[in-house]
């Protein structure tokens, strides 16, 4: 398991607790953006108590080999969170998969950021975890998402019919899906 990662411009890696305050700001910052395509949150989502005790439980759910979330971080400023990739309900043996998600502070779209974190962590699934198969879900009119699957190299499957909860209310997705190459 890679705690962390870099890439040409960018750190990604996995937190703890001590930066509980720092996540829950960038969601705080980017609430309206994020809201429009995620599953609806729970009230108390955006409290330092939910934020501190949601970081312990990925972090034990990434001990045992269910999830991963790396925070990504510019190099030149490691200090100011960027972005999140994550993946979750992780299947090894005969169902070899994953659920890929992302998320990136509104200032930071449009400079390749989420393609080269996601890379990187594609990478780790892959490798590291022997994944066989990552899935994403995305809104039919989140089309910067989509454009990012698909130059990560995610197939277009089809539609799940009122498969998330979005802002109170089941919105169809459309399901993509990514093979490993490594034998």
């Amino acid at each position: 398991m890679s705690f962390k990662l870099t890439t040409d411009r960018l750190l990604l890696q996995i937190e703890d607790s001590s930066k509980a305050r720092q996540i829950q700001q960038f969601y705080i910052k980017n609430k309206a953006l994020f809201e429009r395509f995620e599953p609806t949150r729970p009230e108390q989502f955006y409290t330092m108590e939910f934020q501190t005790a949601s970081i312990d439980y990925e972090y034990n759910e990434i001990i045992k080999g269910k999830s991963l979330r790396y925070y990504v971080y510019q190099k030149k400023d490691p200090d100011t969170l960027i972005g999140i990739v994550n993946f979750s309900r992780m299947e090894h043996g005969p169902f070899s998969c994953a659920s890929i998600g992302y998320k990136f502070d509104t200032d930071y779209h449009g400079n390749g950021y989420a393609f080269e974190a996601c890379q990187a962590a594609i990478s780790v699934i892959f490798y590291n975890y022997k994944i066989h198969r990552i899935e994403a879900r995305v809104a039919p009119d989140n089309i910067p998402s989509i454009k990012l699957l698909e130059r990560l190299g995610f197939s277009f499957e089809g539609i799940e019919y009122k498969s998330v909860e979005v802002m109170g209310t089941f919105r169809d997705h459309y399901r993509y899906g990514l093979i490993s190459t490594i034998q």
